[in-house]
């Protein structure tokens, strides 16, 4: 007698069973790591909001950057002209001023130090009031 008549209305097992349509998609991987939909929608949601925040950070920073006023003492530039010193230039710039101080100054503006100027050299001299 053959089965299919002794059980008619037999099921068939797991191991015959094909899965479901969506049963069979597979997760995405990403190097190595197996995300679900549900994971690549954090993942990017994330990604988002590090994105925002890095950039309200970065444009706060840069705002404050700009907002502050410069400070220290306004200046002015010259060209060192042939013949020309510091001490003349310091006169001729700060004529009511003592010219050791406006040197001294000078020299720190410019990082010079000890070293002579050039003709031809830019360097940055105080604007001083005149009377």
């Amino acid at each position: 007698m053959a089965l299919a008549a002794l059980f008619p209305a037999a099921r068939p097992t797991s191991a015959t069973r094909r899965p479901a349509a969506a049963a069979r998609v597979t997760p995405r991987t990403f190097d190595g790591l197996r995300l679900t939909a549900r994971g690549r929608a954090l993942l990017m949601l994330g990604s988002a909001l590090f994105l925002l925040l890095a950039v309200l950070v970065s444009g706060r920073f840069s705002a404050e950057a700009g907002s502050q006023a410069p400070t220290g003492p306004a200046t002015s530039s010259v060209v060192v002209q042939p013949g020309e010193n510091l001490w003349e230039i310091a006169r001729r710039i700060a004529p009511a001023s003592d010219p050791r101080q406006v040197v001294t100054e000078i020299r720190s503006l410019n990082g010079l130090g000890s070293t002579p100027v050039i003709a031809g050299q830019s360097i940055v001299v105080p604007v001083f009031d005149t009377p």
